[in-house]
């Protein structure tokens, strides 16, 4: 952007105000020097009043010192126009009337000055700094240059220094007072009587301004000091109607008093010998009197002013007094005389100036059971300038009663007291009072652990015995001390995290974080804190939980969870894998036999004894398989119930064939007790065969020459017991999310009872406890010895369960066992299944 560009944009902008306001003020300026050149100058010597210089004050004053320019320039044209061929000489008096305005504006500025002048200070300001001292530049350097130029003789430069002094001093003192307080219109609209006020003085004045200066009658001439005239007309103004009318009266007498002089007439003239010093008497009266009046006019405001700011200060007193519901008396102690405030009489509860103030008066209305007190604080005071400070209730017409607390001070004069209402309080104060003890039992009584820190550096002041009992430390202990101290934080992270939040959120809420106890252990804690104000202090109000059983809970749940989950994909995964590992089975199973007995027709004895041996062990193998099907079908809710009616005895014989062999092995001797009679039973049939086959293929594998002996009877049990068990049952299978099996027994109560005994090694206690848990043996001996999956019984207790039944274990170590399996004889069964069996 070009230099001339941003000119432009300056031009465009507030400068065009600036320059119209510089060059106005320069014509001004210029005119009114003009004027008093061509008017006011009654002589070559003396120029009574140049009212350029108030003009150039005023506008200094008003519009900022910004406007400096329009007064150099005002005054250069004119000094040009007085000396056409000495530009220099009118530069520098231009330069000194602008200087002596700055300077004046600078001086008024420093002290504050109010352009009102409705301060003294304004009126001493203006007067001593303005007037009289900034004037001093302009009619030194004027008067200076004047006789430098030779436009004048050095003999006349004091003259020529005063008639300049005394002229910028009058123009200052008589016109800029009037600009300044007629700068605006009156904000408040005249009354009548007040246009009418003013008009009879302007009359007054101007007759008087007439009769004294420009009169050429015989009055001019009188003996009397008729010039002390006009003196009660500006008094009046002052005192009436302020600076505006004081300042316009002063330059109206001005200007009467300079006309007065050059039409000859007038008091100055008397005694003078020549025009200048005629004059001079004038400058000095006018002077008196514009001073006069001015200083009147501003001590009258000020006054006026002090009254209204004390009639402001007693009403906010009395509104204070009201809102406060304050009141006070002051008793003179030598007259006993009494005088109270308006609120006395409301706190009384009576309307202000019913009754008249009295000591006696005012005790009527105190409470019987105070009255004495207040007689008494009263009597000390008086006699023995004791103050005091009381409460004490009042009692009101309507029957009513308030406390009031009364506080009086006393001097040599007068005892002054103060009555406030104070019931308000004294009723916060119990609530609060009461509140304070509510909250004191219930932090001492809270289970939540609650402690008390300052905010700033963290130290407890306060904690109840829940906090101190989950930290372990004693009150003693605590307070005064941080947490820092205290060893609390496990993670030095944690106390910067919660500052950190407080900072931001001004609260805390359900922080977890590990603290350490006193003996060491580390705990978990919920926190949550919110920040409260104990007097003058803040602080933290800090309540704590301990969680650390909720967490193991929590974390137990979880991993109990975790592991039934496990268990039933290991249950499915078995599941699947032991249908898939059957199949197999059975081929090589059934390849095996075929082979046998090819290698008999053909001879092959060498191969018949390795292929029994393939198909014994697949037969094994397929058996241990079997039960894993089974359990992990039962472990995945899988195993349903087929339920017939089957003869007990039949059954019987057909485990005791296929038992036999194995019985016989191990040189043992199989009984079977089992009545012809015993009838049928209603069961699933081959989960109760395979339950006997369990039963007794374990008694004769653990049994050596010794005897295996299977009972079966029939019982009778209550009802009651017929039908408790199997809601047992029920209970436990309720979980199961495939099959949902509903058994009712009937009501006949009738048992079929299976007892398997043996005389092999049994068990000892706590392998009994065991012995029903899957994948379980004796012990691991047990389990390298005879093999096995560990699983046979786990199999067979839930079978029986799931048929509405159980079996017990009996048995002593090197004595033999005993297992006992009781099922109902009848069993209505109901499936609410979802998968059919995989058999």
């Amino acid at each position: 952007m070009t230099m001339q560009t941003k000119l432009l944009n300056t031009i465009k902008g507030h400068s065009w105000r600036y320059f119209l306001k510089v060059s106005a003020l320069a014509l001004i300026y210029f005119l009114a020097s003009r004027f008093a050149i061509s008017m006011l100058a009654l002589s070559s010597e003396v120029s009574p009043m140049w009212p350029a210089a108030g003009i150039a004050q005023v506008a200094l004053l008003l519009f900022g010192q910004q406007m400096w320019p329009g007064i150099a320039i005002g005054g250069f044209l004119f000094s040009l126009s007085e000396t056409p061929v000495n530009i220099l000489a009118a530069l520098i008096s231009a330069a000194s009337r602008t200087l002596q305005a700055v300077a004046g504006t600078y001086l008024l500025q420093r002290i504050g000055f109010s352009p009102g002048l409705d301060r003294l200070k304004d009126i001493v300001g203006i007067v001593g700094l303005s007037a009289f001292g900034s004037t001093l530049i302009n009619s030194t350097a004027g008067s200076l240059i004047q006789c430098l130029t030779g436009l004048s003789s050095w003999s006349r430069w004091g003259a020529m220094w005063a008639t300049w002094w005394v002229g910028d001093a009058m123009g200052i003192l008589l016109v800029a007072p009037l600009l300044l307080t007629w700068r605006t219109l009156p904000e408040n609209r005249l009354k009548r009587r007040q246009i009418a006020e003013r008009a009879m003085w302007l009359l007054l004045l101007l007759a008087v301004g007439w009769l004294v200066f420009c009169s050429r009658t015989r009055a001019a001439y009188a003996r009397y000091p008729l010039e002390y005239l006009p003196f009660p007309i500006v008094v009046w103004s002052s005192f009436r109607f302020g600076q505006r009318y004081t300042a316009l009266a002063n330059l109206i007498l001005c200007g009467f008093a300079i006309w007065g002089v050059a039409r000859g007439s007038g008091p100055f003239l008397k005694h003078a010998s020549s025009i200048p010093q005629a004059l001079l008497s004038l400058q000095a009266f006018i002077a008196v009197i514009a001073i006069t009046g001015l200083v009147l006019a501003a001590t009258v405001a000020e006054r006026r002013q002090a009254e209204a700011s004390l009639r402001a200060s007693e009403a906010s007193l009395a509104n204070a007094q009201r809102i406060a519901q304050l009141g006070n008396w002051d008793l003179d102690r030598s007259t006993r005389q009494l005088r109270w405030s308006d609120e006395i009489y409301r706190i009384l509860g009576l309307p202000p100036g019913t009754i008249e103030p009295s000591i006696q008066g005012f005790l009527t209305y105190v409470h019987p059971d105070d009255r004495e007190l207040v007689r008494t604080s009263i009597k000390a005071a008086l006699f023995q300038k004791q103050p005091y400070s009381i409460d004490y209730r009042i009692l009101l017409p309507d029957g009513s009663h308030r406390t009031v607390c009364e506080q009086a001070a006393v001097n040599s004069a007068y005892i002054s007291s103060t009555v406030q209402d104070i019931t308000d309080r004294k009723q916060a104060e119990a609530a609060l009072r009461s509140s304070e003890e509510r909250f004191s039992k219930a932090f001492h009584a809270s289970p939540v652990g609650i402690g008390i820190c300052t905010l700033t550096d963290g130290c407890f002041l306060d904690a109840n015995e829940s906090f101190l009992r989950s930290l372990g430390w004693e009150r003693s202990e605590l307070i005064g001390r941080t947490a820092d101290n205290l060893g609390i934080w496990v993670n030095s992270e944690d106390g910067r995290r919660l500052a950190q939040i407080l900072r931001e959120q001004n609260s805390i809420a359900n922080q977890e974080l590990k603290i350490r106890t006193k003996a060491g252990e580390v705990r978990d804690w919920l926190v949550s804190g919110e920040q409260i104000d104990l007097g003058s202090t803040q602080c933290l109000l800090i309540m704590t939980s301990d969680i650390t059983e909720r967490k193991r809970s929590e974390e137990f749940r979880r991993a109990a969870e975790t592991a039934e989950a496990a268990n039933r994909s290991k249950s499915i995964f078995l599941a699947n894998m032991s249908h898939e590992l059957r199949t197999p089975l059975n081929a090589i199973i059934g390849y095996s036999e075929l082979l046998q007995e090819d290698a008999q027709d053909l001879g092959a004895e060498e191969f018949v004894d390795d292929l029994k041996r393939i198909s014994t062990a697949g037969q094994h193998l397929l058996a241990l398989i079997q039960d894993i099907l089974d359990f992990s079908k039962i472990e995945a809710g899988r195993m349903n119930l087929h339920v017939e009616t089957f003869n007990i005895l039949t059954l019987v014989e057909e485990v005791v064939s296929t038992i036999a062999p194995l019985a016989d092995k191990n040189a043992n001797i199989l009984e079977i007790h089992c009545a012809g009679n015993i009838g049928s039973m209603q069961a699933d049939l081959t989960k109760l065969r395979q339950c006997l086959l369990n039963l007794l293929s374990n008694a004769s594998k653990f049994t050596r020459s010794g005897t295996v002996t299977l009972i079966v009877t029939r019982e009778f049990g209550s009802i009651k017991q017929a039908v408790s068990e199997p809601k047992k049952l029920l209970a436990k299978d309720s979980n199961s999310s495939n099959v949902s099996p509903v058994l009712t027994v009937s009501l006949s109560g009738e048992w079929i009872v299976f007892t398997v005994k043996d005389t092999g090694i049994g068990m000892s206690v706590t392998q009994l406890d065991r012995i029903f848990d899957p994948f379980t043996q004796a012990d691991s001996s047990t389990t390298k010895k005879y093999g096995g999956t560990g699983l046979g019984l786990t199999i067979t207790k839930k079978f029986c369960e799931m048929m509405g039944g159980d079996i017990i274990a009996i048995s002593e170590l090197e004595k033999g066992s005993t297992f006992t399996i009781r099922l109902p004889a009848t069993i209505n069964e109901t499936l609410t299944s979802t998968e059919n069996s995989d058999r």
